[in-house]
């Protein structure tokens, strides 16, 4: 895998820890977010376990997003080039899953997640026997475009009619899992990972959705547009819940290198 890593060891303090030894990696995916990323960092909780580690995953920033986070008691890791929201992701989960954390909790960059509710998402985990955590915004009043809130509900739908799970903020990247989960998931898109994740784990773990309050960005702005997104929710349906229930017939009609190519457009979205 093409990335350099480094990381700040904490040095020893005497801290009455919530969780103590359990086994935390807080994943934050990162690209040109040297305005946020800072300030992010500054707000992740000291007192969240002996065992905690934050990794930031700086997916080729052009910017001084890997200079400021190095400032920081963190494990650095970086993409030589920029390969997406999801790559970043998924080298993150890969580092936990090497290194057997306990629960790994995935958090923006760009200060529009508040660490503050790191602490909530673990809880649930460890008093209701729940695998997967989410965020759910809308919760409280969340300021967002009609045609943005519109997509979201048909999203919602989406979920209730054909997976028979209701996910109030399925775009959402706040969001915590267990061990278990995370040994048995494979992650293979490299955009629309936060659906991917949706479609792998809710229908077969036990999941909660938290409220939270999500802040507008103070610098920048999201590169993911919803058109695209949703244009990408419509492959990945096609992926996870057409395609595994017609397999035997497509592999009479269609040849093997026809699917080879479909499933290498699908992995890329």
């Amino acid at each position: 895998m093409n990335y350099t890593s480094k990381k700040v060891k904490l040095e020893p303090q005497n801290i009455n820890y919530i969780y103590p030894g359990l086994n935390i990696g807080i994943v934050i995916p990162a690209y040109n977010e040297e305005l946020n990323i800072g300030k992010t960092l500054e707000q992740i909780p000291t007192n969240i376990s002996d065992k905690f580690e934050v990794i930031v995953v700086d997916d080729g920033s052009a910017d001084k997003t890997s200079e400021i986070a190095s400032h920081y008691n963190i494990n650095l890791i970086k993409h030589s080039q920029n390969r997406g929201y999801g790559a970043a992701v998924r080298t993150g989960l890969d580092y936990c899953k090497n290194n057997k954390f306990d629960i790994v909790i995935i958090l923006d960059a760009d200060g529009q997640h508040n660490p503050k509710y790191i602490k909530d998402f673990i809880k649930p985990i460890l008093e209701d026997n729940i695998d997967f955590v989410l965020g759910n915004r809308f919760k409280y009043y969340y300021e967002i475009e009609t045609y943005k809130k519109l997509c979201l509900k048909i999203m919602t739908a989406f979920y209730m009619v054909f997976l028979h799970k209701k996910v109030m903020d399925p775009t959402n990247g706040y969001r915590a899992l267990t061990s278990k989960v995370l040994e048995n998931l494979e992650i293979e898109s490299e955009y629309s990972i936060s659906q991917e994740m949706l479609f792998k784990i809710i229908p077969y773990y036990n999941y909660k959705q938290i409220p939270i309050v999500v802040k507008q960005r103070d610098h920048g702005k999201s590169f993911i547009t919803m058109r695209n997104y949703f244009s990408k929710i419509i492959l990945l349906f096609i992926k996870y819940y057409i395609f595994p229930r017609i397999k035997g017939i497509t592999h009479k009609i269609f040849s093997k290198k026809f699917r080879d190519r479909v499933r290498i457009y699908i992995l890329k979205t």
